[in-house]
């Protein structure tokens, strides 16, 4: 293990001990740049400090192990390695047997996405789970030669009422290629538009389903994904130029986002006078940002549980990065010391603005909310405000009492305050 800390300090990298190599025994496998600029699976001597074999790696993006259906007698059995492929997981299989039972059961679970597969100690019965844009959760069973649902995580919701997700790419202003997915309405473009960013910012978007995004999307929004740089599933170099060579947040960033608005507009998607942004946590930050955008190109925005202050945030976990410094470490301090602070913003912000937070939100304090706020009335600028009360930072959280205000809140805004078209998204 004391490799293992000396790499995560020495390398902007993933390194992960994913299992134990079987085919030498005492080895690692694990998860590693090594050198190049996507993640692949290495064997690796802890012994010795070096790695062997070169397993698998693809310069299609980061590679994330799938491990063996039957965890009782094959535990931590890497079967195969996945990576994200437009909106598709694509799989290398090692094990022929376990590839050809995901595949069958894949041909017969309706709407097949994300599916999880869990074996009975002896092999003979199947639980499956899958999840995907017009599936919310089914649970499956395969027992004595019958293969039926046995339950689902949202019963009354109808998939043919849910709303495709499909992967795009298009051109940054300054020529990166930016991946995005965007959930598709059912209905005829152009739609009106949310972008909604994810949190993070340095995780990977694997998206599957998302009852933001099919909120949004039932109510007639074209919701936008943008993967934008700092992302992690696009290699090392990506995720990189998110702070490398200076915190691009309010930056280029920002543009990532605006850009991919810009494409659905040109492609004819999209309204480009409807056309709003929302997100949560990191989300919530490039809200702020675009509120206070000066070349604005949008009606509104919803900042969720975000980082208002960058000082104040980085501070907030500062020492606890100083008794472990790693190269994420740098990567939080560089980011958010040298990106656009909204707090310093505040008097730019040009278009409507509706600020939510949970009032014991332990990742980004409620802090943040009160001084931005308070920032917001001594500049005299018109907002709305939501405090979910009880509600920690995730959305895992915010339960029926959170989620009744704050969808209501949050459809109320945007057609009204945002749109003001409240009618025409009605018949749509």
């Amino acid at each position: 293990w004391k490799v293992i800390n000396r790499l995560h300090r020495e390398n902007f990298e993933t390194w992960r001990a994913i299992a134990v190599d079987n085919l030498s025994p005492g080895n690692l496998l694990v998860l590693a740049h090594n050198g190049s600029n996507t993640t692949g699976l290495w064997s690796f001597n802890p012994d010795t400090g070096s790695y062997g074999e070169l397993i698998y790696r693809t310069s299609a993006g980061e590679v994330y192990p799938k491990y063996h259906s039957n965890r009782f007698t094959q535990p931590g059995v890497v079967t195969a390695v996945g990576y994200l492929d437009g909106r598709e997981i694509k799989y290398e299989w090692f094990d022929a047997e376990e590839k050809a039972i995901y595949d069958q059961l894949k041909a017969l679970v309706p709407h097949s996405d994300r599916m999880r597969i869990s074996r009975s100690r002896d092999g003979s019965s199947l639980a499956v789970f899958n999840e995907g844009p017009r599936d919310p959760g089914t649970y499956y069973l395969l027992k004595n030669g019958k293969f039926q649902a046995i339950g689902s995580k949202k019963p009354w919701f109808s998939s043919d009422k849910l709303a495709d997700v499909k992967a795009i790419t298009y051109k940054s202003r300054d020529g990166k290629d930016i991946k995005g997915f965007i959930t598709v309405p059912n209905g005829k473009p152009p739609f009106p538009l949310v972008v909604m960013p994810h949190g993070g910012p340095f995780i990977p978007e694997i998206p599957s389903y998302d009852g933001w995004a099919q909120l949004l999307a039932n109510y007639g929004y074209m919701v936008l994904q943008p993967q934008y740089r700092g992302s992690t599933a696009y290699g090392l170099d990506f995720y990189q130029s998110a702070f490398i060579d200076g915190g691009e947040g309010g930056y280029r960033m920002q543009d990532d986002k605006d850009d991919g608005a810009l494409h659905l507009v040109e492609k004819g998607l999209v309204d480009p006078d409807k056309m709003a942004m929302f997100g949560w946590s990191y989300g919530g930050y490039a809200a702020l940002i675009a509120a206070a955008r000066e070349d604005q190109i949008y009606q509104c925005a919803i900042a969720g549980a975000a980082v208002a202050d960058n000082t104040q945030q980085l501070n907030y976990y500062r020492n606890s990065m100083a008794s472990f410094p790693t190269s994420g470490s740098l990567e939080q301090i560089k980011f958010w010391e040298e990106s656009i602070s909204p707090i310093k913003e505040v008097e730019k912000v040009n278009i409507p603005l509706m600020i939510i937070h949970g009032d014991v939100d332990q990742r980004v304090p409620p802090k943040h909310a009160r001084k931005y706020i308070s920032a917001l009335e001594k500049a005299g600028i018109p907002h709305k405000t939501m405090w979910l009360e009880g509600a920690d930072h995730f959305y895992s959280t915010l339960f029926y009492r959170h989620n009744i205000k704050f969808f209501a809140g949050l459809l109320d805004f945007l057609e009204t305050d945002c749109f003001g078209d409240k009618q025409s998204l009605a018949e749509k």
